[in-house]
């Protein structure tokens, strides 16, 4: 017998479906102000009790953790570079400056945020060290026409400059200190990343 107590399109969402809910209500809160909100800010977005939300995560911190990781599933356009290695220097070092510059634009809070946590939180450490290393395998494939010309040191040292450069603390630091521009920025990220590469090798 089938119970009809319940309207089927009144049901509850299965718990699962309420952790993501409240992960991406994290996520939109601190993209709309830039701050960490409050749990019960969380609970009211997402639509479930605190004693919900303390049933999901065990702590904060495994919340903030777990929306940095969300971050990739909700913004997967964001953390890849379209036709990676693919076109003539220029045009890769243009594509490389335009997908970071449009990661660290739409989504700088919550990295802002990660980055403030690694010290107290080793899960936010490692996050970050995740990303770190997703992007400087990007790096390595995006350039590797310069950078296999180098030494394993030299190219490990260059990878991490190209890293260093177009961080969102760099972006931090020429948006909001200097008063760049996003066209300016990315220029400014174009000139050092193509004074950085060694020339192409001849293939004549």
């Amino acid at each position: 017998m089938t119970d009809t107590s319940v309207p089927m399109g009144h049901r509850r969402p299965p718990p699962i479906e309420r952790r993501t809910r409240a992960l991406d209500a994290f996520i939109d809160l601190v993209l709309e102000r830039g701050d960490h909100p409050r749990p019960e800010e969380v609970a009211a977005l997402a639509d479930v009790s605190i004693a919900s939300l303390y049933r999901y995560f065990t702590d904060l911190d495994e919340l903030r953790n777990d929306a940095a990781a969300r971050l990739v599933e909700r913004f997967p356009e964001l953390f890849i570079i379209p036709q990676i290695g693919i076109g003539a220097r220029h045009e890769r070092i243009a594509s490389f400056t335009a997908s970071r510059l449009e990661l660290h634009e739409a989504l700088h809070p919550l990295q802002l945020l990660a980055r403030s946590m690694c010290q107290q939180d080793p899960s936010a450490q490692a996050h970050v060290d995740g990303v770190r290393l997703q992007f400087a395998d990007q790096t390595q494939r995006h350039f590797d026409p310069e950078l296999r010309q180098l030494s394993p040191a030299r190219r490990e040292n260059l990878v991490a400059m190209v890293a260093v450069l177009t961080s969102v603390e760099s972006w931090e630091q020429l948006r909001r200190s200097h008063e760049r521009t996003p066209a300016q920025t990315k220029r400014a990220w174009n000139d050092a990343i193509d004074e950085l590469l060694p020339a192409t090798a001849s293939t004549s």
